[in-house]
């Protein structure tokens, strides 16, 4: 594919990198579900959200090497930038449409079609973020102190810490807690 020409060098990927993966993978996917291989355009609609995911986990110097450390950024991300219904659902049908699909093959192009809309009316929303810095972020329940523990591999956050960055570890951090 011409694309190979368009990617980035390997290696470690920048901020930068990242977004110019995430478009040309949206683009990818929708020539693929044209060209009719389904599993790899749910694959690449998968990973175009991946991408930005990846980078705002790496400013923030969070966890972000598993399905588990992404699902976890995602959340924190929704929490955190109060994301809508809409952008949630894109997030959701992204992993559950998209990448579910390539190993499983029972999505429709219809199905796969539909997701992809949605993954480009949220990708915008995402790519913002990475030139946004961490917002204040107050733990009110066990299920986002988990999270932030995860992610941040701090194992001393409780409910009703505070942090100023979100709990970046990369951000000058003026936190409440340990975090």
């Amino acid at each position: 594919m011409a694309y190979a020409l368009d990617l980035p060098a390997h290696g470690t990927q920048s901020v930068a990198d990242r977004l110019q993966i995430s478009r040309i993978m949206i683009a990818q996917a929708r020539q693929e579900l044209i060209d009719g291989s389904r599993l790899q355009a749910g694959e690449k609609a998968w990973g175009a959200v991946v991408q930005p995911v990846k980078a705002i986990a790496e400013q923030r110097g969070w966890k972000h090497g598993s399905h588990q450390d992404i699902h976890a950024v995602m959340s924190q991300i929704v929490v955190e930038y109060g994301f809508d219904g809409e952008q949630i659902l894109a997030l959701s049908r992204a992993y559950f449409v998209g990448h579910e699909n390539f190993y499983e093959n029972f999505r429709s192009p219809e199905e796969l079609a539909e997701m992809m809309d949605r993954v480009e009316d949220v990708l915008p929303d995402l790519l913002e973020l990475t030139a946004m810095p961490p917002r204040p972020f107050t733990i009110t329940s066990n299920t986002q102190m988990r999270r932030l523990r995860r992610l941040t591999g701090n194992e001393n956050l409780q409910v009703g810490d505070t942090s100023d960055v979100g709990f970046s570890l990369n951000h000058g951090s003026t936190n409440g807690g340990e975090g």
